[in-house]
């Protein structure tokens, strides 16, 4: 009996998936197993193209998969775990075959991929395997039968392995969303209500100056500005199922579609009297609400990085998640700045691990200070910090990671009383490209990072995604 706790593996389930792994090739004669395995090879990429054909027909399915994706990555993908599932060979290979369907059932979690769409993908190969295997000349009516129910075993035990590692994965997931909900509403909320309060207040003052200096193309409308990010974001996560959050939604609404045309349109005082009345009344709503908001929670104050106050790591994958779904759903990005602190190892051997605490702190509050209200800040690791910008295209993101180096390069940081040092930081940009696995993006900003290290340090450097993006534009 598997253990209660999913995070734990149970002790004996990778030898009995082995051991039924091998019983499946076991039990079925040598002859069939290579003529499967042949026609599996010869029909590999016809089968992943009727595949993802098919799949792409799917509404559901589409939520996961398009074009780009199939054809430059998943296509092939399926080849080789076609070919590697039938493929002859020894039984020690077992165990790494019995890894990979594992590791390939923790993406399907991580990216939330419905376990229906993998079975129903499954029954769709055994049927097609089957149709090329009724073509081949020397397979007997016995030897066909042998033939399908080996093919159906093997995919079988496949999509069990797969499945039982989803299982696990999503329950982790579950569990690490609530837990991030729940951390959010413990950031200082009075702090947090005033920031936003201040955020409404500078937008209404920049709109009417728009007005009055007659420069309506600059009216910023207001799902845009710093305040409609957070209420897009974070707000979500923080008060998630709130009325609140959907009224504010809908007043933001009126006044971005109904209130801030005709005020850019209007020319006469009445109509700019009344309009202006019309905004400062939809405003009042919103700081009403955002009061009735934000009183209703107290602060729970867990889960914080402690010594940085930053997002704690553990947070960061439902995080990300959120992000992707909400991409998918509104078609605008993020991107990824993964940031290490250039030589961060020689303050803590020359002045030890106190005065390097105080240079993480500094660091910590300079990266926020120079991203926006809805952007994400985790601490990554010992010297590394991981923001997330959200609503951004590959070139924002890179004049921010610069100008945010170059806020490292101009600042002193203080070791001790009287005492500073100079810190450069090294950063890796991603920018996501519509893979639905959030350590997809994580991985590349990591492999950014790390070029950038090999470059010298101090210096930003786009990941792969964004190296082809901007070479096309």
């Amino acid at each position: 009996m598997e253990s209660s706790n999913p995070d734990l593996p149970a002790r004996d389930a990778p030898s009995v998936a082995e051991s039924e792994w091998i019983a499946i090739v076991g039990n079925t004669d040598a002859r069939i197993r290579e003529l499967v395995s042949a026609t599996v090879s010869e029909n590999r990429q016809q089968l992943a193209e009727r595949f993802y054909s098919t799949m792409l027909g799917d509404p559901l399915a589409c939520q996961f998969l398009d074009h780009q994706q199939v054809a430059e990555r998943l296509n092939k993908s399926m080849q080789r775990w076609l070919q590697d599932l039938f493929q002859v060979a020894p039984a020690t290979s077992v165990a790494a075959s019995v890894a990979h369907q594992r590791f390939i059932g923790e993406v399907h979690a991580r990216i939330q991929l419905p376990i229906n769409l993998v079975a129903r993908g499954a029954r769709y190969l055994k049927r097609w395997i089957s149709e090329h295997l009724a073509q081949e000349p020397r397979l007997e009516r016995e030897a066909l039968l042998a033939a399908s129910v080996y093919v159906g075993d093997m995919i079988d035990i496949a999509i069990e392995l797969m499945s039982t590692a989803f299982v696990r994965g999503y329950e982790r997931t579950a569990r690490a969303d609530e837990a991030y909900r729940l951390f959010s509403l413990g950031q200082n909320i009075s702090i947090e209500r005033e920031r936003q309060r201040a955020a409404l207040l500078e937008w209404s003052y920049h709109v009417l100056y728009a007005k009055h200096q007659r420069s309506d193309e600059n009216m910023r409308s207001l799902c845009h500005s710093e305040f409609g990010l957070w209420l897009h974001h974070k707000a979500q996560v923080m008060f998630e199922g709130s009325p609140e959050v959907a009224q504010i939604n809908d007043a933001a609404e009126r006044i971005d579609s109904l209130i801030l045309p005709r005020l850019t349109a209007s020319q006469s005082p009445a109509d700019l009297s009344e309009l202006t009345g019309d905004l400062q009344r939809e405003l009042a709503s919103i700081k009403f609400l955002l009061s009735t908001l934000f009183d209703r929670y107290v602060e729970i104050e867990n889960g914080r990085d402690v010594l940085t106050r930053l997002l704690n790591r553990r947070f960061m994958p439902a995080a990300i998640n959120r992000e992707i779904a909400m991409a998918k759903r509104s078609d605008t990005g993020f991107a990824l700045l993964l940031l290490d602190l250039d030589h961060f190892k020689r303050i803590n051997d020359s002045y030890g691990h106190d005065a390097g605490d105080l240079v993480l702190q500094q660091a910590a509050t300079l990266v926020l200070n120079n991203v926006r209200a809805g952007d994400f800040i985790f601490r990554y690791g010992g010297e590394e910090i991981l923001v997330m910008l959200v609503e951004i295209d590959h070139a924002s993101a890179q004049r921010i990671a610069e100008h945010i180096r170059q806020r490292f390069e101009e600042n002193l940081f203080l070791i001790s009383e009287g005492r500073t040092v100079q810190l450069t930081v090294s950063i890796g940009i991603a920018v996501f490209d519509g893979h639905p696995d959030y350590q997809y993006v994580i991985n590349t900003a990591d492999a950014a990072l790390y070029e950038a290290k090999n470059s010298g340090r101090n210096c930003c450097v786009v990941g792969p995604v964004l190296q082809a993006m901007a070479a096309e534009a």
